[in-house]
C-alpha cells in the first residue's frame, strides 16, 4: 500500500511538467486539463481531508486484523495440547489429539505463506512425542484427568487483554454517543474512530478465535477420525515397528519435504529438485523417534500393561458386585405395603 502510494505521488509530480511540455510541442491542451484536475482534487481534499485521513488510518491499522484471530487460535491450540498431555500423562495411553496431529501434521492457521513455512506447532507436537515415546513410565490412572475450562486454557493474560480492548471501544463509543452524536462528525472525537474500530475488531477477532478452538469442535474431529471422542491408544502401538509408527514416519517425511520445498520457493529458488538434499528450515520437526531400535524393555512393558488392565478390570467387577449386593438388600416398601394390605 505504501509503495503504491509513493508511486502514484511520484508519477503525479512527473506528469505536471511532462504535460506542459507535450502541450507546447503538440499543441494539445493536456496541461490545462491536468491542471484543472489537480485544482478539483485539491478542493475535494481541502473539504474532506479529515475524513480521508480517518479512512486511511482505519484501513492501515485494520488491514491485517484477521491475523489477530489466527494468533488467538494458535495460542489456544498450543495451550490445549499442553493440557491434553498433562491430562493423559499418568495413563498408559497417548493423548488422542496428539495421535491426530502425528497422523495428520497440523498446518499454520494463517494463510500467510511465510507463517505457513515458519509455523512450529507440528515441531512441538513431534518433540513432545519423541521425548515420551521410549519412556517406560509407571501407570497411575486408568482414565485421564478432567478437562480444564476453556478460559483456563486460553489463559488469564490473553482474556484480560481481550476484555480491555472490548471495554475501551465500547465505553468510549458509548460516552461520546450519549453526550452528542454530532461529535463523531464535527468534533475532535472523530479522529478516534480508527482506534474505536480497531479495538472493536481486535476483540471480535479474539473471541472468534476462542470459539473456533472449542472442545466441541475438537471432539467432533477426533470422533470423525477415530470413531470415538477419546480413543485409547497404547504408546507401544506407535513404535516404529508397528503400522501406526510407520504411518507417523511417513507423515513426517511428507511434511518435511513439503515445508522445505515451500521454503526454497520463498527464497527464490525457481528450480525445485525432485530430491531435496539440504533441509535448512529451522521450523522442521525432528525425527519422531530417538532411535530406530526398539527398547529392550518393550516386552516387559507390554506385560506390565496387561497386568495393570487386568487389575483394573477386577476392581471394576468387584465394584459392580458390591453395588448389586447393596441394591439386593434394599426392601421395596411399595411392594411390602401391597402384600400387607
Amino acid at each position: 500500500m505504501q509503495n503504491k502510494l509513493k508511486k502514484i505521488l511520484l508519477w503525479a509530480f512527473i506528469a505536471y511538467p511532462l504535460s506542459w511540455l507535450v502541450q507546447k510541442v503538440l499543441k494539445v491542451p493536456i496541461f490545462e486539463t491536468y491542471h484543472s484536475f489537480l485544482q478539483t482534487f485539491y478542493q475535494f481534499f481541502y473539504l474532506w481531508w479529515d475524513w480521508i485521513v480517518i479512512a486511511l488510518l482505519t484501513y492501515l491499522i485494520s488491514k491485517n486484523i484477521a491475523e489477530v484471530k489466527y494468533e488467538a487460535m494458535e495460542l489456544v491450540r498450543r495451550n490445549r495440547l499442553l493440557n491434553e498431555l498433562e491430562r493423559w500423562a499418568e495413563t498408559p495411553y497417548v493423548p488422542p489429539i496428539m495421535v491426530y496431529y502425528l497422523l495428520n501434521p497440523p498446518q499454520a492457521v494463517s494463510g500467510d505463506f511465510r507463517k505457513v513455512i515458519d509455523n512450529r506447532f507440528y515441531q512441538i507436537v513431534v518433540s513432545f512425542f519423541r521425548d515420551r515415546v521410549y519412556i517406560n513410565a509407571q501407570i497411575q490412572r486408568k482414565l485421564p484427568m478432567d478437562r480444564p475450562h476453556l478460559w483456563k486454557v486460553i489463559g488469564p493474560k490473553d482474556l484480560l487483554i481481550t476484555l480491555a480492548a472490548l471495554s475501551v471501544s465500547f465505553l468510549w463509543f458509548s460516552f461520546v454517543s450519549l453526550d452528542s452524536l454530532e461529535k463523531w462528525v464535527y468534533g475532535w472525537e472523530r479522529f478516534t474512530i480508527p482506534g474505536v474500530i480497531y479495538f472493536a475488531l481486535y476483540s471480535s477477532m479474539k473471541i472468534q478465535g476462542y470459539l473456533e478452538m472449542r472442545y466441541k469442535k475438537m471432539d467432533q474431529v477426533i470422533k470423525q477420525h477415530f470413531g470415538q471422542e477419546e480413543p485409547e491408544f497404547f504408546w507401544r502401538e506407535f513404535f516404529p515397528d508397528k503400522e501406526k509408527g510407520k504411518t507417523i514416519i511417513a507423515a513426517w517425511e511428507a511434511e518435511r519435504e513439503k515445508r522445505q520445498r515451500y521454503t526454497n520457493m520463498l527464497q527464490g529458488n525457481v528450480f525445485i529438485s525432485e530430491v531435496i538434499q539440504n533441509y535448512s528450515n529451522p521450523a522442521l520437526a525432528p525425527y519422531p523417534f530417538p532411535s530406530q531400535e526398539i527398547p529392550i524393555w518393550t516386552d516387559s512393558m507390554e506385560q506390565y500393561y496387561g497386568e495393570k488392565l487386568q487389575e483394573w478390570s477386577n476392581e471394576d467387577k468387584k465394584i459392580t458386585t458390591n453395588t448389586r449386593s447393596k441394591h439386593s438388600n434394599v426392601i421395596d416398601i411399595s411392594k411390602r405395603r401391597k402384600q400387607t394390605f
